[in-house]
């Protein structure tokens, strides 16, 4: 039987593995977007389209979770991720066959975050879930900022194609590292009998104050995800760099822009044990949006300014990552903690399908600046529902 700690590793690192998938496309926009002529709103469908597989999928994997061994999810995703890359790689030479064999891998990656998720969530106390599942994040977070790392570093070697067909394998070997781990006895894996009643249970105040917060914190975080790599191109080409350097130059700061949000969700996670999870959301959704309202605007700043506000950028808008995940299943029942992580991936990863299409529109139609600050507005309503879930939290312990 493996002991929590090292079975948390190593599903951290398969979820490490398969998260190479989720940016790949991300990483080489404004190369094929040259080679196949495509327009940023374009891009945006074919971002949006990987997540509509995704949330489409979390809905049957929730309920399958619930009544089987997660890790099979898990296992049947990585390979399905891994193989749609593979073929993308291979056969992808337009908008449409970029459309169906992203959302597919939509559908591939969709098994592994929930399962992945609930297995956590199930071997570690309430005291050090924020910890841990902070860990957990951390991989999904650095996995996604690997992408546009190796992209940026083998794409002059490789081309575009082998970037992806990198990355696949990495998402298939994840597969086969999952399919050889055994889950302690203590997780629940035998089904529950699920009521209407019993489901209304997900549907509470606090659920859904939590809910609209991660569906704010998801809107922000996968606009900024998704583009961030395209921006940073566009601004060293903007300082002159020649567009093969500034390709380099601007995947590798948006990976490692990306990649400290590694560190961040421990951080984030592990402070809020101790703060309280409507306070520290409240505190890094505050400084995100900040960030969010101003970067777009921020083209003509000098490197060493433009870096530093990055980083800031970069923690702060998924240090709040796994407290989401962690409130919610302190105000779950434990049968219906699968539905309820599913439910909250749903919703979260719903506006993950309008906000980067959303944002390529803007683009298109206006600049930078307008779509990042979109974004932000839109963001606001987050830390207004995570405060009013600090305040009916404080009520509860008041009255005691």
């Amino acid at each position: 039987m493996q002991n929590p700690k090292r079975l948390l590793w190593l599903l951290s690192i398969a979820q490490f593995l398969v998260m190479q998938v989720w940016f790949n496309y991300s990483s080489i926009i404004p190369v094929i977007e040259d080679e196949w002529k495509l327009t940023s709103s374009e891009s945006g469908i074919i971002l949006a389209f990987f997540h509509i597989g995704y949330v489409l999928a979390v809905i049957f994997y929730s309920f399958l979770i619930s009544a089987y061994n997660p890790k099979y999810s898990f296992v049947f995703g990585a390979f399905l991720a891994g193989f749609s890359g593979l073929a993308f790689a291979f056969f992808a030479e337009g908008f449409w066959s970029a459309l169906l064999l992203r959302t597919l891998s939509g559908i591939g990656v969709a098994g592994i975050y929930v399962p992945g998720m609930k297995i956590v969530a199930e071997l570690y106390p309430p005291k050090e879930r924020g910890r841990a599942l902070g860990i957990y994040v951390g991989s999904l977070v650095v996995g996604s900022g690997s992408s546009l790392l190796i992209s940026a570093l083998f794409i002059n070697w490789v081309g575009w194609q082998g970037v992806i067909f990198i990355t696949s394998l990495f998402s298939i070997l994840a597969a086969f590292l999952v399919l050889l781990i055994r889950i302690p006895s203590s997780i629940k894996l035998k089904g529950q009998t699920l009521t209407i009643e019993k489901i209304k249970g997900v549907f509470k105040k606090k659920n859904l104050l939590i809910n609209a917060g991660y569906t704010g914190h998801c809107w922000e975080l996968y606009a900024m995800w998704s583009w961030i790599g395209p921006f940073l191109v566009y601004y060293f080409i903007n300082k002159g760099y020649d567009q093969q350097l500034a390709f380099q130059l601007g995947n590798t700061m948006g990976a490692f822009i990306i990649i400290i949000g590694g560190v961040a969700t421990y951080i984030g996670g592990k402070l809020s044990d101790s703060l309280g999870r409507g306070r520290a959301s409240v505190l890094f959704l505050v400084i995100s949006i900040i960030c969010t309202l101003s970067i777009g605007w921020l083209s003509f700043v000098p490197i060493i300014i433009m870096i530093p506000i990055a980083m800031v950028y970069g923690f702060s808008i998924v240090a709040d990552s796994p407290i989401y995940n962690t409130a919610i299943t302190e105000v779950t029942e434990p049968e219906l903690l699968g539905i309820a992580l599913g439910i909250q991936s749903v919703l979260g990863f719903s506006a993950t399908i309008f906000a980067p299409l959303f944002f390529g529109i803007l683009i298109d139609a206006f600049n930078w600046g307008i779509a990042f600050t979109a974004i932000g507005i839109m963001t606001l309503f987050a830390p207004i529902c995570m405060y009013a879930l600090t305040r009916i939290t404080n009520q509860t312990v008041k009255n005691g």
